[in-house]
């Protein structure tokens, strides 16, 4: 038989200890002063945030959730252990995605109310829940709602709560419930959790607290806390010291000493500059103590009554909220936390070749040639791939002699251009013809120094005895399975050993290599781990990612793209697999929503740059203040920027 609520609910290993239920103690004899009860259900949460334990698509321990243990227990335990307990002032239910949740909250509700002492609150879910149903968790008893956002702005909830990760949540069912709740609860009983380190900056947080503020609710202010398995499970908390500032900011204006109109901002990192207050008030704040509190629920006195003692970060001198009052000592460390530290900026370089036009808000290569591809074959293709038919050959400069690649190389060079991309169609075994053009690409090499990178599906000893010594400065090979080599590349012989064959024939000849691993041509995408297999301990110039882009009226142009949650997986073993190589997401990937997607996707897992990006991914780089460069060149040459201090 499964224990689920409303029978059973989750509770923190700290809730357990606070019943007696479970043996153990705080740092520093802290005490937990609020219970709260998780719903539980086999299936799990519906939701799929991209940082929270109970995300859908979790690969970890469902044991755990917000990196602490959260076992199973009875209600009935609980309820007695909440009777006797002399230390729980509240108890909060928090609510999931999921169907039963809806009728359970208001058993358990009804439950809590009628048995125990302490007052009761409710974390809605505002996805599944109405207007109705919060006047009927009044009527049942529940005196505070609270409803957690998280996200600080409509671009990041998308990204971490929404469609950017499959879920369903929607930025404005939040807020409206958020007003349905204080309509009915009344103002100051009615809170917005936030969550600070999901990647917005701080005047965004400012400007959050202050909506919440004005329409009559209290700031519940978490620290991001990764969880190993979701996918924000590598990222890094926010910095100390940006956390303590927006500490503080949240107090300030929580308490009216001061409102978003009144700060100032750095106008490019929108870092706090100025709390809009004076020295005097702003010392005595910090020294209070207060800011660096537990924001939750508060009593009838105004205490706080869920303090979720280290909730957000562990015991010892980094703690995020204290859940008592900070000491002298404790106040003298928070000021030395918030001199900012240097810390590694990071930084992402746009590769935009003039292999075809890119214009945006951000930066236009209309107006130039520096970077073109060429085909040494014409439209002739003996493979005719099902993904391209030559097609993509279609649309290159064409240079099918030695003589015809170095006029246009000439002209290229005298107008200032950088580089060329040399590719074309292949033989039958899967080879791009060099042989007779490698003399051409020396002198080119020789005598104009432009970037030269050269495109073939495989290599063998010609190509590669051709191209060692032109000093080309890399070597494109794709990366696919043996499936894709036969049924789609129509290379009927070929497995993907020939691929193996090919690196090693190019790291023989001491030949660059910039692998391009190409996805979406298999159904599902889930055997493309081996594709990284086959790399690993080779010497790379750099790698990068491309996807199926389906051209019309090929025998791939209905095909569907490869899972987003598939992407996710691959992008995160890529990073981990290749963390000193240059990484790109190539030019080759569909476009519209599905490529905003795969942006976000490569910004998140720290790809090194991003070809023809989407203005949306450029504003979220610059809004996460990275350092940015734009660049007309293959994006298997870049170099990216070094790590800098900021």
């Amino acid at each position: 038989m499964e224990r689920e609520s409303p029978e059973y609910v989750k509770i923190s290993l700290a809730a357990a200890m606070t019943l007696g239920l479970a043996r153990g103690r705080f740092w520093r004899d802290a005490k937990m002063t609020c219970v709260n009860l998780l719903l539980h259900y086999s299936d799990g949460c519906k939701a799929n945030c991209a940082y929270c334990g109970l995300s859908r698509s979790r690969i970890a321990d469902e044991r755990t959730f917000i990196r602490v243990p959260w076992p199973v227990h009875a209600m009935d335990d609980i309820i007695a252990g909440l009777q006797t307990s002399s230390v729980a002032r509240r108890t909060c239910i928090s609510m999931v995605v999921h169907f039963r949740a809806i009728e359970d909250t208001l058993f358990l509700t009804e439950r809590l109310v009628n048995e125990t002492p302490q007052p009761v609150s409710v974390l809605l879910s505002p996805t599944i829940t109405d207007e109705k149903y919060l006047k009927e968790l009044q009527k049942a008893g529940v005196d505070k709602i609270g409803i957690a956002i998280d996200a600080a702005s409509p671009e990041i909830f998308e990204e971490r709560r929404g469609a950017g990760v499959t879920g369903p949540h929607k930025w404005d069912v939040y807020w409206q419930r958020f007003e349905e709740a204080i309509e009915i609860f009344g103002k100051m009983n009615v809170g917005m959790h936030i969550i600070c380190g999901l990647g917005e900056t701080e005047q965004d947080l400012v400007r959050i607290f202050q909506r919440v503020k004005d329409m009559g609710a209290c700031n519940h202010l978490f620290s991001f806390y990764p969880e190993q398995g979701t996918g924000m499970g590598k990222d890094e908390p926010p910095p100390l010291d940006f956390y303590r500032r927006v500490q503080i900011a949240c107090h300030l204006i929580d308490d009216g000493y001061s409102y978003y109109q009144n700060f100032d901002f750095d106008p490019e990192t929108e870092q706090i500059i100025d709390f809009g207050v004076s020295k005097n008030v702003l010392d005595w704040v910090i020294d209070s103590g207060k800011p660096f509190m537990t924001r939750g629920c508060r009593n009838c006195g105004g205490k706080v009554d869920c303090n979720r003692p280290y909730g957000n970060s562990r015991p010892g001198p980094e703690v995020r909220n204290y859940p008592f009052e900070p000491t002298k000592e404790d106040i003298a460390l928070i000021r030395q936390q918030l001199n900012p530290k240097p810390r590694r900026k990071r930084s992402i370089v746009f590769s935009v070749p003039n292999t075809k036009q890119f214009h945006s808000d951000s930066y236009s290569n209309r107006n130039g040639s520096s970077f073109i591809g060429v085909s040494v074959t014409g439209t002739r293709c003996h493979l005719l791939c099902s993904h391209c038919e030559a097609k993509l050959l279609a649309q290159m400069p064409k240079a099918t002699t030695p003589e015809a690649l170095w006029e246009m190389a000439r002209n290229l060079a005298a107008r200032g251009g950088k580089g060329m991309l040399i590719s074309g169609g292949c033989s039958a075994d899967g080879i791009l013809p060099i042989e007779e053009f490698s003399e051409i690409l020396a002198r080119i090499k020789r005598e104009l120094g432009l970037l030269l990178t050269v495109h073939t599906k495989l290599a063998n000893p010609a190509f590669a005895s051709a191209l060692a010594p032109t000093g080309v400065d890399a070597v494109m090979v794709d990366i696919v399975n043996t499936d894709v080599l036969q049924k789609i590349y129509h290379l009927k012989n070929k497995t993907i050993e020939d691929i193996k064959s090919s690196l090693l024939l190019l790291e023989e000849h001491s030949l660059p290599i910039s692998p391009h691993i190409l996805l979406g041509l298999n159904e599902d995408g889930k055997d493309s781990a081996e594709l990284l297999d086959i790399l690993k301990g080779r010497r790379l110039k750099s790698l990068v990612i491309v996807f199926l882009m389906p051209l019309p009226h090929t025998a791939m142009a209905g095909a569907s793209p490869m899972p987003l949650t598939e992407v996710n997986r691959f992008f995160d073993a890529a990073r981990s697999a290749f963390p000193e190589i240059p990484l790109y997401l190539g030019c080759a990937k569909p476009a519209g929503n599905y490529q905003k997607k795969l942006e976000m996707l490569a910004l998140k897992h720290g790809f090194d740059g991003i070809a023809f990006p989407g203005d949306e991914i450029v504003k979220m780089a610059q809004k996460r203040r990275y350092a940015i460069r734009f660049d007309e060149t293959c994006c298997a040459l870049i170099t990216p920027w070094a790590d800098d201090k900021s």
